[in-house]
């Protein structure tokens, strides 16, 4: 039985004892029973009689003696597999091995055979034996045994084979599914994080305008900007932890973090919007454009002393949506981020690595500078809509603040 238990343990198989000698027994006796009976019906073909007691007692013999080498057999099957043809010398040796090992066997069984029932109980052997005795009774058997024995080896590979490969296939889907979840589990994080930084930078001037609003008693404007932000607040809070949501909510969003620019630079800020019909519905990361408009006003709008704008845009390029962030800003002379630069901030690098673990790879953020000045941020993600849509899309959103 430790050939068992070792055969077992290194080839991965979970195979009880009792089980084991119940798949051995129905292996072993379909032969017999198979060879039994193609034995009987060529003898009364011939014109003589079926097998006699001692002949069929030697028969059943013969199948128990296969049916208890079954361990050593399975053993030499594990030490010299014939289920892989590389290299070529290795299996020509496993393969001289079962050969050598199957002789032996056949040898050993026919001797074990002729000395318990002819030699040591005095049976007739009748046509069992025939003229020549032990060696002609185990050459006449050699054919049928050796394809028993190589079935049996070859058949204890591919079980292994495909245990080992079925065993893989599960740690791989078990694998995959913790990577998803892991996955799945940073993008709500990096979400978290988003949502929860509206940027400090942001908030402290926020804040300050509106002390400076109420020192300057300008109460309506002060509590605008108040609304604005409380506004701002509630919807950050909005659409829970869905990653993905309609392009039109993100621009409500969006309409409200401008709310408070407006109030804090008036006239001064122009912000336009270019929406295609076919783009309000479109499913965006949610907390996508926040920190692009927000990096155009920190590097851009706040940099220019005169008249400065924002323009935001999305359409649809064949199965791409595309939105763009534009500003009239400085450019490269104050800008030093980039898609892959160290330098973009925080919003920008969680934007950047959420896009790449809901889109994996299919989705592109880049930086421009045009020679007329200011920066273009583009983003492209596949286009998909949301299961339940409007019978009817809104018109082109082009309006300007």
């Amino acid at each position: 039985m430790k050939w068992l238990q070792t055969v077992f343990q290194e080839s991965g198989l979970s195979l009880r004892p009792r089980l084991f000698w119940g798949a051995a027994a129905l292996y072993w006796s379909s032969f017999a029973a198979v060879g039994y009976v193609q034995s009987n019906a060529y003898w009364l073909l011939q014109g003589s009689h079926a097998f006699t007691g001692p002949e069929t007692l030697d028969f059943l013999l013969r199948g128990l003696l296969w049916f208890l080498s079954t361990p050593l057999i399975l053993y030499l099957a594990y030490r010299a597999p014939i289920t892989s043809f590389r290299p070529l010398g290795r299996l020509g040796r496993n393969l001289a091995l079962h050969l050598v090992a199957q002789f032996t066997l056949n040898l050993w069984i026919t001797c074990v055979v002729y000395l318990l029932l002819y030699k040591l109980l005095g049976l007739g052997p009748g046509r069992t034996w025939g003229p020549d005795g032990v060696w002609a009774s185990m050459l006449l058997r050699l054919s049928i045994s050796l394809s028993m024995y190589l079935l049996l080896v070859f058949g204890y590979g591919v079980v292994v084979y495909a245990s080992r490969n079925q065993t893989l296939h599960h740690q791989n889907v078990r694998y995959e599914l913790a990577n998803e979840q892991l996955k799945s589990q940073l993008a709500g994080a990096q979400l978290q994080a988003l949502k929860m930084q509206l940027n400090p930078h942001f908030l402290f001037n926020t804040h300050h305008a509106i002390v400076g609003l109420i020192l300057e008693h300008e109460n309506e404007r002060a509590i605008a900007m108040v609304t604005a932000l409380s506004d701002l607040l509630r919807a950050v809070m909005a659409n829970g932890d869905a990653q993905l949501i309609p392009l039109r909510e993100e621009l409500q969003f969006v309409t409200k973090y401008l709310d408070i620019q407006h109030i804090r630079f008036q006239d001064r800020l122009r912000i336009q919007f270019d929406i295609a019909v076919d783009a309000h519905e479109c499913l965006v990361p949610q907390f996508l454009l926040q920190p692009l408009v927000e990096n155009a006003m920190v590097h851009g709008v706040e940099q220019v002393l005169g008249q400065a704008w924002v323009r935001i845009g999305a359409r649809r390029e064949g199965p791409q949506l595309v939105v763009e962030v534009q500003d009239n800003g400085p450019g490269a002379t104050s800008r030093r981020y980039s898609s892959g630069g160290a330098d973009r901030g925080i919003g920008l690098g969680n934007t950047l690595a959420r896009l790449e673990k809901l889109y994996h790879g299919h989705a592109q953020l880049e930086f421009t500078q045009p020679p007329t000045g200011g920066t273009v941020v583009v983003v492209r993600v596949p286009y998909g809509l949301p299961a339940a849509q409007p019978t009817a899309l809104p018109s082109p959103l082009r309006a300007t603040i």
